[in-house]
């Protein structure tokens, strides 16, 4: 796993909200730096990242993730099911990074099925999605 980014890296992660659909998405290091944000903080904390604000708050019970207002993205939990999210961000980022087939963009669903113990049944779906890593590159130039 590469840990090299700058942990201000994670602003560069974006909310996108359409239709009820909620989207977390970024490049490779960005996914990576919220991942270790979230998991360094165990008080409710806010923070914003392009299109909208990220807030986590430790509670007891499995994962609920939330949109408060229209750009507020919310995780809550029990810390074992707030890592659902660092854990999905950091594997979204891999799965980008080692990918040999270009053609469909790395992501992760994150949404409650019946039976399911870890996440909410008043869950929101979340997608994240992962920028290819050379795509900033390709856009600089």
């Amino acid at each position: 796993m590469k840990d090299n980014a700058p942990m201000d890296d994670y602003r560069r992660c974006r909310l996108t909200v359409s239709d009820g659909e909620l989207e977390l998405a970024g490049p490779p290091a960005a996914l990576r730096a919220l991942g270790r944000l979230l998991r360094e903080h165990a008080e409710p904390f806010d923070v914003a990242i392009t299109g909208g604000v990220v807030s986590q708050e430790a509670t007891a019970g499995p994962l609920l993730v939330s949109l408060q207002g229209e750009t507020a993205l919310r995780f809550s939990g029990g810390r074992e099911y707030l890592d659902i999210i660092g854990n999905a961000l950091d594997g979204v980022a891999e799965q980008a990074e080692t990918a040999e087939d270009r053609t469909v963009h790395q992501h992760q669903h994150i949404e409650y099925f019946p039976g399911d113990d870890y996440r909410s049944p008043d869950s929101a779906p979340l997608i994240i999605v992962a920028d290819w890593p050379d795509a900033q590159k390709r856009i600089a130039h």
